[in-house]
């Protein structure tokens, strides 16, 4: 019963009962990804959330849109993510099929779950309070980033209209 005991861990899946965890176990899937390749790129469309179980992630941006510029030369690290957190990624992949916004490259060989939209409604369909506290959970999450990046954009147009003004 390891699986259930990181699955209490995962902080999109406070709030659910032993029971609901349960539940919840046959929709996950385990999947590996090696050292450089890529768990998510951006732009492209997805319809999964993973989280983090073994290893360590690289979250990118591509800052330079629209020149023929190699990709990774343009790239600003974002964060890095490590598997003793359980940190979640991807999650407007089971809210709808919007594109990825960031790359997610794996910087050791790791694990993590994947939860795909169609198994989370399937989910949902059977067990409606606990899909509530995970969409509540993930809506905090994602409110919590928007806040991030709404600093960071403030911080960012701040260094921009200092370096106009000189």
């Amino acid at each position: 019963m390891q699986k259930l005991e990181t699955l209490k861990k995962i902080r999109l899946f406070a709030g659910l009962s032993e029971e609901d965890l349960k539940s919840l176990l046959p929709y996950l899937e385990m999947v590996n990804f090696s050292k450089g390749s890529y768990v998510l790129k951006e732009e492209t469309i997805g319809a999964q959330i993973f989280i983090l179980v073994k290893g360590a992630v690289r979250v990118t941006k591509d800052l330079v849109k629209g020149f023929d510029e190699d990709i990774t030369s343009t790239q600003k690290v974002l964060a890095t993510l490590s598997a003793d957190v359980l940190p979640t990624f991807g999650e407007n992949g089971i809210l709808g099929q919007a594109p990825r916004n960031a790359n997610v490259i794996a910087i050791v060989d790791s694990q993590l779950y994947t939860l795909t939209k169609q198994d989370f409604d399937r989910y949902a369909r059977e067990n409606h309070k606990a899909a509530y506290h995970i969409m509540k959970n993930i809506a905090q999450v994602l409110s919590e980033r928007l806040n991030t990046t709404d600093e960071n954009l403030v911080k960012l147009a701040t260094a921009l209209y200092i370096a106009v003004q000189n």
